[in-house]
């Protein structure tokens, strides 16, 4: 019973920590009200794919290496970059004729979305702090007491479907409403979507900055 309650109570912790609005939330909504729902699947199964990991790191005790701050400021650049590099792309893709909008290749490849989802979460360490904090949690509550391997397992499996499930339910859900978008309005959409993965970039260079400040 207990193992249930785990697994339930890291699907909650996953589901509403995948609310908060970030690249991932943005690349894959471009690609569902573009119409290409498979694609922005991928983009839900890269960034899944790189919770597991930070999942794995903070509940099976390698933690500390990712916490030291030349790590962070790394992830920190490398973070900044996808964000110029997916807010540039989605800058050009809404300046794209009308009648060739929704036929763009790069929106329809399952590749790029997969590495889009994967790098954009991958590039964002402090995730753990929210694992680590659901284990604290799970461990005041009983569900963890003891956390053994198995329940360690559970409890990464347990989030990351969370995560997942929660994108792939607003993936589906702008996939649907993108016959009520006109066509001519999607170019905007995709705008304010690029300016937006500009301004989430800034929290990527304030933390290197953030870093190389200290070092000065």
């Amino acid at each position: 019973m207990n193992h249930l309650l785990l697994v339930l109570f890291a699907f909650g912790l996953g589901f509403v920590a995948a609310v908060p609005v970030g690249g991932v939330q943005i690349e894959m909504a471009k690609r569902a009200i573009g119409g290409h729902l498979r694609a922005a699947g991928m983009v839900v199964l890269g960034s899944v794919g790189a919770d597991v990991f930070y999942g794995s790191v903070a509940v099976f005790g390698i933690a500390p290496f990712m916490e030291t701050p030349w790590v962070l400021a790394s992830f920190n650049v490398a973070g900044a970059l996808v964000l110029w590099i997916v807010a540039v792309l989605t800058l050009r893709q809404s300046r794209t004729p009308d009648d060739e909008f929704p036929k763009r290749s790069s929106l329809k490849s399952r590749r790029w979305a997969f590495v889009t989802g994967l790098s954009l979460s991958i590039s964002n360490p402090p995730i753990i702090l929210s694992w680590l904090l659901g284990v604290a949690l799970a461990k005041r509550i009983g569900l963890a007491s003891p956390f053994l391997w198995g329940d360690k397992a559970l409890y990464v499996a347990g989030g990351a479907l969370g995560l997942g499930s929660y994108l792939l339910i607003l993936a589906t859900v702008m996939y649907r409403i993108k016959r009520s978008i006109p066509t001519k309005a999607l170019g905007r959409v995709y705008f304010w979507l690029g300016i937006t993965l500009f301004v989430l970039s800034f929290y990527f260079v304030y933390g290197a900055v953030k870093y190389f400040v200290t070092r000065a």
